[in-house]
């Protein structure tokens, strides 16, 4: 019983570290959080499935369901589940960092070490950092060099007097490169989703000075913000910046 109560508190952690803008997902995480409050253990291992396995969904909402799927199955079916689950969400981000997995429970935490120490060297080429709100300690955010013009209109982004305004608001990956990757966007938050098609044909064409850790370049997720505001009455101002610091 000590156990078991030991782990939803973790657990309870882990669900609240972040907050996602992507309604499904939290949707399906608080539903997932509340029958480990009633510790329907079962019913919440399917909906961490669920968002863990959903493509579209922010990487970051995949990466805590696939954790939080790994920690409910070392409870449920033992260390080779945790173990399959840690691999899944260290594919997707093989920089992830659980800092309050060990405090609450060492074994859970041991099994996340040695799968990090089992990763390949392309495995580790490929890490991205998150750069989400805050770059990690030594690594600078991507910063736009060059957008292309687009022509967005009142009704695409929801702007239709002067005093409007409006946003969209994205997820991505910029690469070592400068670029985007295009399977890593998806759209965060917002209101002016009129302007969703034009924006990510946009963003293909984007060009920026990547983040930077102390070897050179690196990987890093980033929120891309639009800001859309009404200039006079047939003309929309727009701006665009990466949030991250």
């Amino acid at each position: 019983m000590m156990k078991r109560t030991i782990m939803l508190g973790a657990l309870a952690v882990l669900a609240t570290a972040s907050a996602r803008a992507q309604d499904s997902a939290t949707v399906l995480l608080g539903a997932a959080r509340a029958h480990l409050t009633a510790r329907r253990m079962d019913s919440a291992a399917v909906l961490y499935r669920r968002v863990a396995e959903a493509p579209g969904w922010p990487a970051n909402d995949r990466v805590q369901a696939w954790v939080m799927l790994g920690v409910v199955d070392y409870y449920r079916l033992g260390d080779s589940a945790t173990a399959d689950a840690f691999r899944h969400a260290l594919e997707l981000d093989p920089s992830f960092q659980v800092q309050s997995l060990a405090s609450f429970e060492p074994a859970i935490a041991d099994i996340l070490t040695k799968e990090r120490a089992a990763l390949t060297p392309a495995a580790q080429e490929a890490q991205v950092f998150d750069c989400l709100n805050k770059c990690p300690s030594g690594v600078m955010p991507p910063q736009f060099e060059f957008f292309p013009r687009i022509e967005v209109a009142d009704a695409s982004v929801g702007v239709s007097d002067r005093r409007s305004r409006s946003f969209l608001q994205f997820e991505a990956v910029v690469s070592p490169d400068g670029v985007l990757e295009p399977e890593s966007v998806v759209v965060s938050g917002g209101t002016a989703r009129g302007a969703e098609g034009e924006i990510r044909r946009a963003l293909l064409q984007a060009r920026f000075h990547p983040g930077r850790g102390a070897a050179g370049p690196v990987r890093a997720r980033v929120r891309l913000r639009f800001d859309f505001e009404a200039e006079g009455t047939a003309w929309v101002k727009y701006s665009y910046r990466v949030t991250a610091r």
